[in-house]
């Protein structure tokens, strides 16, 4: 059996090289995150056989370095960020929780905690639980709201940042 694809959309608009896209599980947005530290989404819809794309917002992250790997969470209402800076951003809707096609967009924690660069960061099936991994060569996981990190060395060793 053979697979037939169709390019039917080209998103443009960050300034440096695009390190991954990820769908929304419960809108109908895309993110994508990339080398100038920016997340962008798009909202899609389709209409008979044509599929649209339209720029639903920029998050500028503040992260000092490229944002390498995003993640929804299960409810698709927040969205994590991993950095070559060695944080994890957490965002959420500033229109609150239910508006996960809102144009702002607020860090509601940062994590820090590897030695250097964040590579991967992934939202459990549940949500309650985020993975990250680095140049450290460690896998750390978070727990719940605080998101107390639990090394996979199997001692306790950061907590949350909360913004002001």
């Amino acid at each position: 059996m053979t697979c037939s694809l169709q390019l039917v959309a080209t998103l443009i608009g960050h300034d440096q090289r695009v390190w991954q896209a990820k769908w929304n599980p419960a809108a109908k947005l895309l993110a994508s995150c990339s080398a100038d530290r920016s997340v962008r989404l798009y909202r899609y819809s389709k209409k008979g056989d044509v599929i649209g794309f339209d720029l639903a917002a920029v998050i500028e992250t503040g992260h000092r370095r490229s944002v390498r790997s995003i993640a929804w969470a299960p409810s698709g209402k927040s969205l994590a960020t991993a950095s070559f800076d060695s944080t994890i951003g957490i965002w959420e809707p500033a229109n609150g929780p239910s508006e996960s096609a809102s144009t702002e967009w607020e860090c509601s924690s940062t994590i820090e905690g590897h030695e250097n660069e964040c590579k991967c960061v992934s939202y459990s099936s549940g949500g309650t639980l985020l993975a990250t991994c680095g140049r450290d060569k460690s896998v750390w996981i978070w727990e719940g709201m605080s998101f107390l990190a639990i090394n996979t060395k199997g001692y306790s060793v950061a907590n949350a940042v909360q913004p002001d």
